[in-house]
């Protein structure tokens, strides 16, 4: 492993629960990298399938593995630990059912670090179906800049879904981390939502990366998305209505751009609405009724959508209408496998 000034530049840190069919691919994506000055950690969470094998084969062959083994504890507490055992400038998530594409994007990545020396380098992912079937929006062609202080472009960066909450599309000093202790929540489903707003606090610069490297695996069995019940739900609506609620930033334009960031996770709560029980539906709907300003056009771009709905539905029914959108559009995703 080649160091720069004797560091190591980035920490991958990939979490591994039960992934044997797609933890190759994922690994191989990585250590096929052109720029070498990186260790990937691999922190296997207890699991029961040949996953540890796996990464204990990897770990045997390149110097560039850093193993850790735990018992079961869920994701967070995977990244926690991978945070703190990091040795990288920067650190880097990874899923362990993703996968990066090319051999070249964390040589590109660390040319922008040189030029810039920005806190966070935003990419957008590509979304995976199959190998015929591959998406990217490439909602960063609609920016009105790819780089500059994080504040003053928040609420273009939000807006266009290039600062969303996913842990893996962000590539950030490690620094920034251990020193606001940025770890994520434990036992809460939807980690990645407070972690990615308490972040926008304490960034100060950015910079886009404009190729699509990542690949965000879509409708895995076993995913979230074929296991969205109650208890993730309330979980989501729980984290928005703690971030809309203690929005600690006083700096009026971050502050907006951080509610605009919460209002998407509020429509996630209504199209899922369903899933909560009588008793449950009753004290929600109080609370997205008092604060329904968040679907609001102008927010970001799926706020806009649901927005056009509001505007010709009473706010009583649009739940329900959301609901069905939901089933529908997952059918529509699942015709794409």
């Amino acid at each position: 492993m080649e160091k720069v000034n004797g560091n190591i530049l980035f920490s991958v840190i990939v979490p591994v629960y039960n992934v044997e069919e797609y933890l190759n691919q994922c690994i191989d994506s990585i250590l096929e990298q052109s720029f070498s000055n990186f260790e990937l950690i691999l922190v296997n969470d207890g699991s029961t399938d040949s996953s540890l094998s796996i990464c204990s084969e990897y770990k045997n062959r390149d110097e560039r593995v850093v193993l850790i083994n735990k018992k079961n504890e869920g994701l967070s507490a995977s990244r926690n630990q991978g945070l703190l055992e990091a040795k990288g400038e920067y650190i880097i998530f990874v899923d362990s059912d993703d996968f990066w594409v090319g051999q070249n994007a964390l040589q590109e990545i660390t040319d922008l670090i040189y030029k810039t020396n920005v806190d966070i380098i935003i990419h957008e992912e590509s979304r995976y179906f199959s190998s015929n079937r591959i998406e990217c929006k490439y909602n960063q062609n609609k920016l009105k800049y790819f780089s500059g202080k994080f504040e003053e472009d928040a609420l273009d960066l939000v807006y266009h879904h290039l600062y969303a909450a996913s842990a893996w599309n962000k590539i950030i000093k490690k620094a920034i981390l251990i020193d606001y202790d940025l770890f994520f929540t434990l036992d809460k489903i939807g980690e990645d939502m407070e972690w990615c707003a308490k972040l926008m606090n304490h960034l100060q610069t950015y910079c886009i990366y404009p190729k699509s490297f990542y690949m965000y695996r879509q409708l895995r069995p076993g995913s979230i998305v074929f296991n969205i019940n109650e208890k993730v739900v309330l979980d989501i609506f729980m984290s928005v209505k703690k971030g809309v609620i203690e929005i600690e930033n006083n700096k009026e334009i971050l502050q907006l751009a951080i509610k605009n960031y919460w209002s998407f996770y509020y429509v996630v709560v209504l199209m899922h609405f369903d899933k909560l029980s009588p008793t449950n539906k009753k004290v929600l709907i109080k609370d997205l009724a008092a604060w329904k300003n968040l679907i609001s056009s102008g927010r970001n771009l799926t706020v806009n959508k649901v927005n056009r709905f509001y505007k010709i539905l009473p706010f009583s029914v649009l739940p329900q209408f959301m609901s069905i959108y939901a089933k529908v559009n997952l059918l529509y995703k699942k015709t794409k496998l």
